[in-house]
């Protein structure tokens, strides 16, 4: 008989004991954004507005950890998040560090880390916020703290 795992004893769709919080900008909801295209593009008439080419370099960043993380550990609950979508955010990583048992000193250091345009939080553990290193390091460093629980 195989060996069991923590994902055997879980209901059907439920969460697991572990969760990888992927904050990244959402493209859709820059100003001017919609349906068409980003408004004032710089090939448009309008000239000058912001075209968000940062954004969408941090966007494909952390997609890139994304879908490198669905296909290495594909029953690791994963979620992405606008850093602007507070309301859900903070308590996210908040339940996930005590959970994870951080003191709440460690839980309000990590909440200043936590909304950046670009980070990586599991089990609220911030692991990288605001520059990341290359996409195998940051699944490596994912792998290393789950193998490590």
């Amino acid at each position: 008989m195989a060996a069991r795992s923590w994902r055997d004893h879980l209901p059907q769709g439920s969460r697991g004991p572990h969760r990888l919080i992927l904050v990244r900008e959402q493209d859709a909801q820059h100003s001017g954004s919609g349906c068409c295209g980003r408004l004032g593009e710089a090939h448009t008439d309008l000239g000058g507005a912001a075209d968000y080419r940062h954004s969408r370099v941090l966007m494909q960043d952390i997609g890139a950890v994304y879908r490198e993380v669905r296909a290495r550990l594909p029953d690791l609950t994963v979620e992405v998040v606008d850093p602007r979508n507070t309301v859900w955010l903070y308590p996210a990583v908040w339940q996930d560090a005590r959970a994870a048992g951080r003191s709440a000193r460690e839980c309000f250091a990590g909440l200043r880390r936590a909304g950046a345009a670009l980070a990586v939080i599991l089990d609220g553990e911030v692991l990288f916020s605001g520059r990341m290193p290359q996409t195998a390091d940051v699944v490596a460093a994912i792998e290393q703290r789950l193998s490590g629980s």
